[in-house]
């Protein structure tokens, strides 16, 4: 007779178990970090910001989308509906968010989706500081960062565009968690990897991030001096890297040559450049501190004089008093930089700030508070460093249970913070029609023309992206490294390609000939569509007429040149 409690389990007792095995998994995944109070008290604080950024969702959704966000966006329709129009792509520029929003529109998900992405990268960004802060400090100090970081003006604001600083923000601090949790605590080999994988998304994603290669060189120069060389892992995390980026490189290799040089020319001017992002402004040294001085309006909307005066720029002062108690191990112990894993991490930190804000500054001196928001979770961490601090001395001295004092505090911080919150959806109020004739114009422009049509218009990402047709700028210039027009040129254009319409409005800082233009050519350009008051229109459309008057007038106006 067979015993049965040897008998191998069927296949059908075997599926409910790797059923529940798979659930335990997928459990672990979602909530296998949720240890502690701090860790419930956070998924609060997380469920806030998801709620912010959903009512931001809301109210941004069907706000027209500004230059840069529609540069990115116009690629990515372009590619992802396959529209046979001109490529206005600047190939600087990380391919890894059109390519990401080519996707939403190739599934046929759209615009809004790519939104709402936008949403959950944001909220994604709290819990990724949360955990980075965690296992850089403690969860103590990861949950009172977490609050500002959900409720920063700067966050609120952004998540209602379709930026790249957001995408890339959240790859870079998932970069870092790796980075800390494979190099610095040494806790598995694969975390190298993810290292060099992520921190190659976030760099595809917004290429200004490669700067940051710098501050991971410094901390393992104080970690390992000379020794880094030799480890492995960390060129295998370089060699990630290196293999993501290989077409990125291609494709900028096509057009601008070899991109290490390219790169360095354009950014550092190194060896000159007359087209890039550096020229006059770095004679100006003042420049390379202006993102140090906008510090306080980053931390605190009141003191941009907007919001009440009741706690005037209370988180600066709480930073300038965190900077001083938080690196000051840093300052005394400096000597001790290649030994104290806390001076090293401290180091790390400020060098990384200091380097940022200059470089930015070198750039960048027209200033974008965007373009800090890897280090913003940094910022409030030190603001709040005092609170961390004194919270074991209230607890010890009102005998109050950790949990209740940390709830109360987290009650404080948000009342206090709602001035951010407030400033963050009044600016997103104040902005809520901004550039909406362009949106109107290429809807216009859409319905009234042929997908073959050509059309010469002013904003020309945003035109490009509503109307879907192709769109030249007025200069005919459609990507930055292609040399622009004169009228002369524009007429000798007209002439060749028969566009059908002419699009100008004040929102654009074209030359002055370009506004003169249509009332020169009063043969060649008729009125056919205008949006804002009657009397001063914000922007026309003007169809071109072929008529043989009109070329006639073309003809003669360059041959007289």
């Amino acid at each position: 007779m067979k015993n049965m409690e040897n008998e191998a389990p069927t296949a059908e007792q075997l599926i409910p178990d790797q059923i529940e095995k798979r659930k335990e998994t997928l459990s672990n995944f979602f909530t296998g970090w949720v240890t502690t109070s701090y860790d419930k008290l956070f998924i609060l604080i997380l469920l806030m910001a998801f709620i912010i950024r959903v009512l931001v969702y809301t109210k941004t959704q069907d706000q027209a989308l500004w230059w840069d966000a529609a540069d990115y966006m116009a690629a990515a329709k372009r590619w992802g509906l396959g529209l046979d129009t001109i490529d206005i792509w600047y190939y600087r520029r990380g391919m890894l968010w059109p390519l990401i929003g080519a996707f939403f529109f190739k599934i046929g998900l759209g615009e809004l989706s790519i939104r709402f992405f936008i949403v959950l990268l944001s909220t994604g960004i709290v819990f990724a500081t949360y955990q980075l802060i965690s296992i850089m400090f403690d969860k103590r100090l990861a949950l009172l960062t977490s609050i500002p970081i959900a409720i920063s003006w700067v966050f609120i604001f952004f998540t209602g565009r379709p930026l790249t600083n957001l995408p890339a923000t959240f790859f870079f601090l998932v970069a870092l968690i790796y980075f800390w949790k494979g190099y610095v605590l040494d806790q598995g080999k694969r975390y190298f990897l993810l290292f060099g994988l992520f921190y190659a998304l976030a760099c595809l994603v917004r290429m200004q991030y490669v700067m940051f290669a710098v501050s991971f060189l410094a901390m393992a120069i104080v970690k390992e001096k000379h020794k880094f060389i030799f480890n492995k892992w960390l060129w295998a995390s370089i060699l990630i890297f290196a293999i993501i980026f290989i077409p990125q490189f291609t494709m900028q290799n096509t057009y601008f040559g070899n991109p290490i040089k390219d790169l360095a020319t354009y950014y550092l001017g190194v060896g000159g450049s007359e087209t890039g992002e550096v020229g006059v402004a770095l004679a100006k040294t003042s420049d390379l501190f202006i993102y140090f001085t906008n510090i306080p309006y980053v931390l605190d909307a009141n003191t941009a004089g907007y919001t009440s005066l009741a706690v005037v720029s209370l988180f600066y002062i709480l930073f300038l008093i965190g900077f001083f108690l938080f690196f000051i191990d840093l300052f005394l112990g400096f000597d001790k930089i290649f030994t104290n894993k806390l001076i090293q991490k401290k180091f790390f930190i400020l060098f990384w700030m200091i380097t940022t804000f200059i470089f930015l500054g070198y750039i960048a001196p027209h200033l974008e508070q965007r373009y800090i928001m890897p280090l913003i979770p940094f910022l409030f961490m030190i603001a709040v460093y005092p609170i961390y601090l004194v919270i074991p001395k209230i607890r010890e001295k009102f005998k109050i249970k950790d949990i209740y004092l940390m709830i109360a505090i987290c009650a404080i911080l948000i009342f206090l913070l709602m001035p951010n919150y407030n400033f963050g959806f009044n600016l997103i109020e104040s902005k809520t029609l901004s550039y909406n004739e362009i949106k109107l114009a290429g809807a216009w422009i859409k319905a009234n023309s042929e997908p073959s049509d050509i059309i010469i218009g002013g904003s020309l990402p945003q035109l490009s992206y509503y109307s879907e047709r192709t769109v030249y700028p007025l200069h005919l210039g459609y990507r930055r490294e292609i040399e622009r027009s004169d009228e002369q040129g524009l007429n000798q254009f007209v002439l060749e390609n028969r566009p059908k319409y002419y699009s100008i409005s004040t929102l654009e800082r074209d030359p002055q000939w370009t506004f003169e233009y249509p009332g020169k050519y009063l043969e060649v350009l008729t009125p056919v569509q205008f949006y804002g008051p009657q009397e001063q229109p914000i922007l026309i459309i003007y169809q071109f007429n072929y008529s043989p008057e009109a070329v006639a007038k073309l003809e003669s106006n360059l041959a007289s040149e």
